[in-house]
């Protein structure tokens, strides 16, 4: 039996803003958390604009557990939330037992010295592995059934949607906590200025004068489970994952295909999955991360698979900063939002759109959504797009 799968509770932490509520606000008006940085040294790189979540725009970051580090600092607001947001306590989450699976989409697993600063920024003295992070949100949020994380890279968050996915509608579980973290790294910093991909200023998808990224950080979770189950509990249902699509354009350890027919395939392949068509989709929440090749290409390939139907498309990479592996979570929340607000988010520092038929706007405006696909392109060629649609009833 093919179940459907509902998504009931959504809960971020990001610069933009902390909160799903405070997190579209800033981003439906196109204000950027990207700011100087103040957790590591900048004189050295590129740029010292990042999307960093400080001390000030997070009070809970200095409430932690002392010794806590920045990921489970990151996870424990957004991870609260949505356990709030669905109505699911600790308890309730227990009483599915093995009916309830956890999926974590992370870079933590491959980053040196993720876990070298605590919450507040200073140097924790010790590091932590992706398994010491998953018994600890398991416990967290009371979760007793299977655990499995996504090391996919920057797709990684969008690949444990994927996973998610699978689990409910093929019967396997009746429902999943889904999310992705990542925090701010020097490590991280340092290994985009070695690639020349940082930006200069400001991160400027699909702009013609793009020069390259911001990195930020910050956490995304939900609550998916069967929508059957769902309408049973009378909750509240923010759209459906319709399908899934999982390539690798096998080209280059770090940099994307130009061509972009592994990114067209995974977003077709993300439509097939559902039973639709490309001219279904509204809108594209594209991987957008400013730097020359990945944009013109990733435009060219919507371009090319909407066959005629010209969706819009954006880039929460503008407002937040490139997550890593928190991505894929953070950009399905804006998906999601944007689809039950009907607003288009803008991308704020754009002024000279890169020629595309594809739909591309620097101001919000009201926009209904029925269908939309998020997409996540990473390292080792890794790329991962999925379909989401409105419940109307």
């Amino acid at each position: 039996m093919s179940h459907r799968v509902a998504v009931t509770g959504i809960g971020v932490v990001s610069s933009a803003g902390i909160g799903k509520e405070a997190y579209f606000k800033s981003c439906s008006r196109g204000l950027s958390g990207i700011k100087k940085c103040g957790l590591f040294p900048t004189e050295k790189l590129a740029t010292d604009l990042f999307g960093e979540i400080d001390e000030g725009d997070f009070p809970p970051l200095c409430e932690c557990p002392a010794g806590e580090n920045r990921v489970k600092a990151l996870m424990r607001p957004a991870v609260e939330e949505m356990m709030r947001d669905s109505e699911m306590d600790r308890a309730a989450i227990a009483s599915y037992g093995p009916d309830l699976q956890l999926c974590f989409g992370t870079l933590v697993a491959i980053s040196d010295g993720i876990a070298g600063y605590t919450a507040r920024g200073k140097p924790a003295g010790w590091l932590e592995h992706v398994n010491d992070y998953l018994p600890w949100l398991r416990d967290f949020c009371g979760a007793e059934g299977g655990c499995w994380v996504s090391s996919a890279a920057c797709a990684a968050g969008t690949t444990a949607t994927g996973m998610a996915f699978d689990f409910i509608r093929n019967g396997l579980c009746r429902a999943c906590i889904v999310g992705g973290a990542d925090p701010l790294t020097e490590s991280a910093a340092v290994g985009f200025h070695v690639l020349n991909a940082l930006s200069g200023g400001m991160c400027n998808p699909y702009d013609e004068a793009r020069d390259g990224i911001n990195i930020g950080e910050g956490a995304a979770f939900f609550f998916f489970e069967r929508l059957e189950d769902a309408l049973r509990r009378h909750a509240y249902i923010y759209g459906e994952i319709l399908g899934y699509g999982l390539t690798n354009d096998a080209y280059h350890i770090t940099a994307p295909d130009p061509e972009g027919a592994a990114v067209a395939r995974a977003m077709e392949d993300a439509v097939r999955d559902a039973g639709l068509n490309f001219s279904d989709v509204d809108h594209v929440n594209g991987h957008g991360t400013g730097t020359v090749i990945n944009d013109q290409m990733e435009l060219d390939a919507i371009d090319s698979a909407s066959g005629g139907r010209k969706p819009s498309a954006t880039s929460t990479k503008a407002l937040i900063g490139h997550c890593m592996g928190a991505s894929g979570a953070l950009e399905l929340a804006a998906v999601l939002l944007a689809i039950e607000n009907e607003v288009y988010m803008p991308l704020p520092n754009l002024s000279h759109p890169v020629k595309t038929g594809v739909h591309i706007a620097s101001r919000p405006y009201p926009c209904k959504i029925g269908i939309a696909l998020s997409n996540s392109f990473a390292f080792a060629g890794n790329i991962a797009s999925v379909l989401v649609g409105r419940y109307d009833g």
